[in-house]
């Protein structure tokens, strides 16, 4: 291992600019499709949690009976399910959508949210929407009633087309990370031809002649993975950090919260694979 690492370290000085070239590649193939995902999952927690969204939201008038509302709603053979949120549902539910208005609600404590019930439909049925949603303001206590079947669907759509773009053009910034990474070691290769001729004419074993070159692809790519990684920490702090000094209730839905914790092993590992695969491709065609 010792030696691996001695001659990993002695390939990557034999081509400063392009391991930097390697590196940088990688590090951007990870932190562009990182940043869309982090705002994807950031927004889509807008988005209903559950399999079946609520087609249209009923708000009830104060002093209206919310049990006897939902089991009219219920009564209907097409609804599936009719949630009741209560006031204190609702408030914690908007400071967790908008952080940072908290501090204006703990300076209102007085102020009201209305109860409200979220109507699912099942999925056979989901073009009685607008009818039912008719029905419903027909019920004594209902103030007011709001479709969300249609931009519920639009808006999950919109969250997976990002994330599908993320992979994508990762996968793209991948490939060209690997190339780089593979022209490396090639480089490399061809400036350290006559010690591998060496090392075969004592006997060496492919697996010791490859192991330096395999193990300075995949350090690059694990640098660029950091890298990426540390990026995407320092934008989400500057991010939250410009939002402390000037709050926007927009705006701070994109930065409520980071990735998960196992983002600081994939994004290492993905880039030690990358490089590692850039690695492999070049030493079986130059090696071999």
């Amino acid at each position: 291992m010792r030696h691996a690492f001695a001659e990993a370290w002695s390939i990557a000085r034999s081509g400063p600019g392009l391991t930097m070239l390697a590196v940088g590649l990688i590090t951007l193939a990870l932190y562009i499709p990182g940043l869309l995902l982090l705002l994807t999952q950031n927004v889509s927690r807008l988005a209903s949690n559950v399999d079946v969204p609520p087609s249209f939201v009923v708000t009830l008038s104060a002093g209206a009976d919310a049990r006897a509302v939902a089991a009219a709603l219920a009564a209907a053979p097409e609804v599936a399910r009719v949630r009741i949120v209560r006031p204190s549902a609702a408030r914690e539910h908007f400071v967790t959508t908008f952080p940072d208005l908290k501090p204006v609600l703990l300076r209102l404590p007085d102020l009201g949210f209305p109860t409200v019930l979220e109507v699912a439909l099942a999925r056979a049925a989901l073009r009685s929407s607008v009818r039912l949603a008719a029905n419903a303001r027909k019920i004594a206590g209902v103030e007011q009633v709001q479709e969300e079947a249609v931009f519920e669907s639009r808006f999950r759509e919109m969250v997976s087309v990002v994330k599908r773009f993320a992979y994508t053009l990762g996968a793209i910034l991948c490939l060209a990370g690997i190339l780089s990474v593979a022209s490396t070691v090639r480089l490399a290769l061809d400036q350290h031809r006559d010690e591998v001729e060496i090392m075969r004419l004592m006997g060496a074993t492919e697996a010791k002649i490859r192991a330096p070159f395999w193990l300075h692809g995949a350090l690059e790519g694990a640098s660029g993975g950091i890298l990426a990684l540390l990026l995407l920490v320092a934008t989400y702090a500057a991010a939250t950090r410009f939002l402390q000094v000037s709050p926007h209730p927009i705006l701070s839905i994109f930065w409520v919260r980071f990735l998960p914790p196992a983002a600081f092993v994939v994004f290492p590992a993905v880039g030690a694979a990358a490089g590692l695969l850039g690695a492999a491709m070049s030493v079986r065609e130059g090696v071999l």
